[in-house]
């Protein structure tokens, strides 16, 4: 066999060798981030929180986010030039018109969006349409890696979500043997959130216990049961208005031993978006529950 044929076996074969690495690599715990290209194959199918997967035959060329998190997951991957922005402040049909005229290819859209609305978008555009999970930092860490196979960028997801899990892990390092505390989150007008939701998850995660449970009812919590309940930390939401000084003024909430404590906090906005910003908000939840925990 020639000179040359043999130097052809010989890069084919470091080309399937290496192939393999990277392939082993990807599928087997924790290992170093490949620095070489990396080819995404199409189609790629992602399964999201919508009612059917969403199958993305081609790189997407133009893509409308839907929501805050998908906006902010979208920039931190580095397509802010494929992205087409529109006001999805709207709802239903002003909305759908919005996206039918940015002509994407591709939505990726908040958990929150109306499915109606969206299923009339994918009518209207032929576009395929995700849907983030965005109901704890797992699916936040889920949603990041679809989004990035979807879009052709997947080691920058995966940067992201390493960034993610090593916050993660550090929380959990540090608050290996604090207590429990609990705490009441004022979403406004004394309503609150389901410990089931992004921001409860987020609480547990920070060794916190929402007094609320998993099914708390629409519209004010009990005061009476609150009283009863007597949170350790009363958090509250940016657009709750709520404040220390109107807690410590009403005769409900005065004698509240978070509120007598002074332990109070506005929770940041970033800890109710599903987006890559999570793990700071991780962090900035446990230095309101863990003051004295945190290095």
């Amino acid at each position: 066999m020639g000179a040359l044929a043999v130097g052809g076996v010989r890069a084919a074969l470091f080309a399937g060798a290496a192939l393999v690495l990277l392939f082993a690599g990807t599928a087997c715990g924790e290992r170093a981030e490949p620095t070489g290209a990396l080819v995404q194959v199409f189609p790629v199918t992602v399964q999201g929180s919508g009612e059917r997967p969403t199958v993305v035959s081609s790189a997407p060329r133009r893509i409308v986010p839907v929501g805050a998190g998908p906006r902010q997951i979208l920039k931190a991957l580095g397509l802010k030039r494929r992205t087409v922005t529109v006001n999805d402040t709207l709802v239903g049909l002003p909305l759908v018109g919005e996206i039918r005229r940015a002509k994407p290819d591709l939505i990726v859209a908040s958990s929150d969006t109306d499915p109606l609305d969206l299923a009339r978008a994918r009518t209207a555009t032929h576009a395929a349409v995700y849907v983030e999970p965005s109901s704890s930092l797992d699916d936040v860490v889920a949603a990041i890696g679809d989004i990035g196979l979807a879009t052709g960028r997947p080691l920058q997801a995966r940067r992201l979500t390493a960034a993610i899990e090593t916050k993660r892990r550090a929380v959990a390092a540090e608050l290996s043997s604090a207590p429990v505390v609990t705490v009441f989150v004022d979403d406004g007008d004394f309503s609150t959130i389901s410990t089931r939701s992004l921001l409860g998850g987020l609480i547990d995660e920070a060794r916190g216990r929402s007094v609320a449970g998993p099914s708390p009812e629409q519209g004010p919590f009990p005061m009476r049961r609150l009283r009863q309940l007597d949170p350790d930390v009363y958090l509250a939401t940016a657009e709750s208005g709520r404040t220390l000084r109107q807690l410590r003024s009403q005769a409900g909430t005065k004698h509240l031993r978070a509120v007598r404590a002074g332990r109070f906090a506005i929770v940041p906005a970033d800890a109710s978006v599903a987006g890559p910003q999570i793990g700071r908000a991780l962090e900035e939840v446990v230095r309101i529950l863990h003051p004295d925990a945190v290095r």
